[in-house]
């Protein structure tokens, strides 16, 4: 992560991918608690890669994963209404 407004993955030793950072939906737009979010993000690119994902598709993906997580006081529980957030977050990016 660069800053609240981007993150970057080191795809090979010779190219970095910069992407914009999923909006924080929380009432003041700062995080509730972002204890995890970089495991979440982490696992959620690894997982992707793994399933056959470009590595921009899981960075979004996991860029998005983490955002969600910073809006909850603790992990959030997998809900659909969670996953959908999820999804909408990574639209965002």
């Amino acid at each position: 992560t660069l800053d609240s407004s981007s993150s970057t993955t080191t795809t090979t030793t010779t190219a970095t991918l910069l992407l914009p950072s999923a909006t924080i939906r929380t009432p003041d737009g700062a995080p509730v608690n972002p204890t995890g979010a970089g495991n979440a993000y982490a696992g959620a690119y690894v997982a992707c890669r793994a399933s056959g994902s470009s590595a921009e598709e899981a960075a979004m993906l996991a860029n998005a994963v983490g955002a969600v997580v910073c809006e909850c006081e603790n992990l959030p529980e997998w809900t659909w209404g969670v996953l959908e957030r999820v999804a909408a977050a990574a639209c965002e990016v």
